[in-house]
């Protein structure tokens, strides 16, 4: 019942893992990277794409980025994991199983880590998705709109002028990682 990958699961089996490009007290073994994995899909459940997952373990330095495709692949096929015609993925019973039994047997600081990661890319791709950001050129300088919308229409545009493309870039960035704060602090402000 339980796929070969996550049978094999073994804390201190030898590191058998690809790992450029990861940092010290990262994934070294593919069957851990197989249960993390399956662990951030049954957390998230329907709510990650592989993208997400991908990109957060990479960007994170946990993972190494051909380990992860492959994994996520492997499992997949497997059928421990189930992509949606979205890319979302969701855990089988199988995947749900084995998360049951080895969870703890996870380092807590990888589970801790990489369910941060991945919450934090995922709600960025969301927030990509939802809300608009169009840096256009100006006189001088470059024009930035940002936009706060709700399902077909926009409730805030707002506009900012900065002289450089590097700041017209760093304010995207920071629009997208939280519109609603955003929102929600120049709504506060202008009404207290």
């Amino acid at each position: 019942m339980i796929n070969d990958d996550i049978k094999e699961y073994d804390p201190s089996l030898d590191f058998d893992a690809f790992t450029a490009g990861v940092e010290d007290g990262g994934i070294r073994s593919s069957s851990t990277l197989a249960m993390i994995i399956c662990y951030i899909v049954a957390t998230l459940d329907g709510k990650v794409t592989s993208k997400v997952i991908v990109d957060a373990l990479v960007e994170g330095q946990l993972a190494n980025y051909f380990e992860t495709t492959n994994a996520i692949s492997k499992m997949i096929k497997k059928e421990n994991i189930v992509e949606d015609e979205n890319g979302y993925l969701t855990a089988t019973p199988k995947c749900r199983f084995s998360v049951d039994i080895v969870e703890n047997d996870l380092p807590l600081s990888i589970r801790e880590r990489s369910i941060e990661l991945v919450t934090k890319l995922n709600a960025f791709e969301i927030n990509k998705k939802e809300n608009k950001v169009t840096i256009s050129p100006a006189e001088n300088g470059f024009t930035v709109s940002l936009h706060v919308s709700d399902i077909d229409r926009d409730f805030m545009v707002l506009n900012l002028f900065v002289p450089t493309q590097a700041q017209a870039e760093i304010i995207k960035q920071k629009f997208l990682e939280n519109p609603a704060g955003v929102y929600k602090n120049l709504i506060d402000y202008m009404f207290d």
